[in-house]
């Protein structure tokens, strides 16, 4: 990883390139596949006790089926907290039906961004797989259009090759379809599929919608989860390139060492507070 010597030299390089206006203080929230045992929203007093004020909702905690009575009292609930339901997904959908209600969902909830998986099932030597949607990916762009909504592909790695493993197979999928079509960044997917999430950042800097932030051990298939500072990942050199290209998302920290138990607190907490250590040291510089 780099060190604070590096860190200070990158700033300075990229001051010099005319980033300076640039800020370094990311809005750090939550990815909500990090609370997937957990069936409702209790767990938003736990995300604010980590002063994390920004959650990517999934279905799981608030169903598309909630009613307008419900929704709001979700909605209260992050008020009081100060959290900012600021997405929804990462929704996985296989028809233009399917698509529709997502965006209908989050037109509901008064979410402009939408990360989102588009895919058809194929018979593989017995076994139904997933891959990517290209058609219905058209769609959803027109549906963008119709609901001013922005959508986030998310990749998913050497785990699921033939649905979106890299940002390189978003954006064959995303390129020419407007500027609403996107990415939601999984920065350990990336490296575990063995790209360099800094250069896709720089590559991909229009398109990058959302970033779900995380470390993990190693860059193949066998790579696990990690406390920030303990993966194999630079993640001060992910910062830099996000700073590099103004990032003004979210960055979700995704937390996947067995969900959301007590016993996975400390180490949630040891990944928010070195990524904050990250910013301030490219605060000061």
């Amino acid at each position: 990883m780099l060190g604070a010597s590096a860190i200070v030299s990158g700033c300075k390089t990229q001051r010099m390139e005319g980033s300076q206006t640039c800020v370094s203080d990311f809005k750090l929230g939550i990815a909500g596949g990090t609370y997937w045992r957990t069936k409702n929203y209790s767990f938003l007093g736990e995300v604010a006790s980590l002063d994390l004020h920004y959650l990517s909702v999934k279905d799981w905690h608030v169903p598309f089926t909630a009613s307008e009575t419900e929704l709001k009292t979700f909605k209260d609930r992050c008020a009081e907290l100060k959290i900012d339901p600021y997405a929804v997904g990462p929704i996985y959908m296989d028809t233009e039906d399917q698509a529709r209600r997502t965006f209908d969902f989050a037109g509901r909830l008064g979410v402009k961004t939408i990360v989102g998986v588009p895919f058809f099932r194929k018979d593989v030597n017995g076994k139904s797989v997933r891959f990517e949607n290209r058609p219905l990916a058209e769609k959803i762009a027109q549906l963008c259009d119709e609901y001013d909504t922005r959508f986030a592909i998310h990749n998913h790695g050497p785990d699921a090759p033939e649905l979106f493993p890299d940002a390189k197979s978003i954006f064959t999928t995303v390129g020419d379809l407007g500027s609403r079509m996107g990415f939601c960044l999984d920065i350990g997917h990336e490296f575990r599929f063995g790209g360099d999430p800094a250069a896709a950042i720089r590559m991909y800097a229009d398109r990058i919608f959302d970033i779900h932030m995380k470390n993990v051990t190693a860059p193949s298939k066998e790579g696990k989860a990690a406390e920030f500072p303990r993966g194999a990942m630079d993640l001060a050199e992910v910062l830099l390139a996000l700073r590099g290209i103004c990032f003004g998302g979210v960055c979700a920290i995704e937390w996947e060492r067995g969900g959301k138990t007590k016993e996975d607190l400390p180490g949630l907490a040891e990944s928010v507070g070195y990524f904050r250590g990250l910013m301030d040291m490219m605060k000061r510089v």
